[in-house]
């Protein structure tokens, strides 16, 4: 459930839940505490109406007993009698007998001179009314009679609503002070159970922060949330695996960079070395005949020329890795392309005794590509296939195969390739094979990871299959142009 589908029901389980609880409350509470008559008389919500059913049923007591024996209600006992057949605490009778009050109901004792009562079979306007109401009390006339000695009598009904308003009063005082409680307890609960569903993925989140920040990038949050905050954990989550994933790969560039370096020290040291000790070969006189300062001076030379080679190498690495080396990307077809240099390279090749051959379909084949990057590569893997013949019978196929996307270059030898161990690192920069650094096979070691990263750039792959004393083949793919490159 989304936090603002659970704040809406929270905010409607407010106002309805204090309402039910304060209706049912209510019932239980005035049931409880007010009295049963008074009860009947708050359940009916009509004072007036519950008075007059009460007045019919006196009336039809007192009319009986007036038509029987109208002395009887001389008696103070018969009185309470009907008073009890009533059934109704706060209400009672008044008798009066001529001018003389000969019986009141307890509640208006020490009172006879606060009740007015209306003369004997008088015709006012009141007498027209039921309910004649004076302050607290109500006065209803049931009946004016004579007594056995002709002397005037008449029976009223009187009703004491203090006890009723004060039950009423105490009703609705329980009444607000519940309701307030629901209220409170509604909102109080509502709002703990809201602030728990936010609180504990906010105490996840600060868990999962506080142990990032501490260098732990592998505490992971349980992601059970169906709401904003089980978006918020998603993204959090993926943050944490991109975070991990570059500080692993700065933590691998940094390894990266200390092996390079040491690299680097170790294959210009060697050169250097070699250089200056055939400088002082030379000053101390050993090389005392024109062959053998000849030797001397073409092996400084080509030591030179290594490192040279060794810094443009690692020039042009450094450019592709931080990606600031500019590419000329034109539209090729690489059949004619590849025609080209092989016909350039067997002319060097021919003389050495090393066979180069070309496959190609009978087509034009346009692909995206820098034509003096895509050379690079292919002079690399020939010069590799070279270098690590392992023999002077070297057979060297390319061959070019048409893809649906995608043009597929395959450039295969007849050496000694490579073990399955090694085949995974070829690609990786300074990395040998052979971990020999004699002089046949001096290298930067960065041949092969230069080619990937120009390959890479070009949009396609470049993989290796080897298999020891059967040759390697190195395949790469290049983009196909689009019709509108074309163009």
């Amino acid at each position: 459930m989304t936090i603002i589908k659970r704040l809406r029901l929270s905010y409607a389980a407010m106002l309805m839940i204090p309402i039910i609880l304060t209706i049912i409350a209510g019932g239980l509470i005035s049931s409880i505490s007010v009295s049963d008559e008074n009860y009947k008389i708050l359940k009916q919500r009509n004072l007036s109406k519950e008075l007059l059913n009460l007045n019919q049923q006196a009336s039809w007591i007192v009319n009986r007993q007036i038509l029987d024996n109208p002395d009887s209600f001389m008696e103070v006992s018969y009185i309470e009698k009907i008073q009890r057949e009533i059934g109704i605490k706060n209400a009672g009778l008044i008798v009066r007998k001529d001018n003389t009050i000969l019986h009141v109901p307890d509640f208006l004792e020490n009172k006879e001179e606060q009740i007015r009562l209306m003369p004997f079979k008088s015709t006012t306007m009141d007498e027209m009314k039921p309910l004649n109401r004076q302050e607290d009390i109500i006065y209803v006339r049931l009946q004016d009679f004579y007594f056995s000695d002709q002397s005037e009598g008449s029976v009223y009904l009187v009703f004491d609503t203090i006890p009723l308003r004060k039950e009423f009063s105490q009703l609705q005082s329980s009444l607000i002070i519940f309701a307030i409680l629901i209220m409170m307890s509604t909102n109080g609960i509502l709002t703990l159970l809201v602030y728990r569903s936010i609180m504990k993925p906010l105490g996840e989140l600060k868990h999962a922060s506080n142990a990032i920040k501490e260098g732990n990038y592998d505490y992971r949050i349980q992601n059970v949330f169906k709401d904003e905050f089980g978006e918020v954990i998603s993204s959090f989550e993926a943050m944490r695996e991109q975070l991990k994933e570059s500080l692993q790969i700065q933590h691998q560039y940094e390894e990266n960079r200390k092996i390079l370096l040491t690299h680097i020290s170790h294959d210009l040291k060697t050169p250097i070395t070699s250089i200056k000790g055939y400088i002082e070969g030379i000053k101390d006189g050993v090389a005392d005949t024109p062959e053998k300062m000849k030797k001397y001076i073409d092996t400084i030379y080509r030591k030179a020329k290594d490192m040279n080679e060794l810094i443009d190498d690692l020039f042009l690495f450094s450019k592709l890795d931080l990606q600031k080396y500019s590419f000329d990307f034109r539209v090729l077809d690489i059949v004619h392309y590849m025609k080209d240099i092989v016909e350039e390279l067997q002319f060097d090749l021919q003389k050495k005794g090393i066979v180069l051959d070309l496959e190609h379909p009978m087509k034009e084949l346009t692909v995206m590509g820098d034509g003096n990057n895509l050379r690079r590569v292919i002079t690399n893997i020939i010069d590799n296939s070279i270098k690590y013949a392992g023999h002077d019978q070297i057979r060297i196929f390319i061959n070019i195969k048409e893809m649906t996307d995608q043009v597929l270059i395959e450039i295969r030898d007849n050496g000694k390739g490579i073990s399955k161990e090694a085949q995974p690192f070829v690609f990786d920069e300074f990395y040998r094979a052979d971990p020999s650094r004699n002089m046949n096979t001096y290298g930067s070691g960065l041949g092969l990871s230069i080619i990937k990263k120009i390959i890479e750039e070009h949009g396609g792959e470049i993989w290796m299959e080897s298999e020891l004393n059967h040759g390697t083949s190195i395949f790469f793919t290049l983009r196909k142009a689009a019709k509108e490159e074309v163009i």
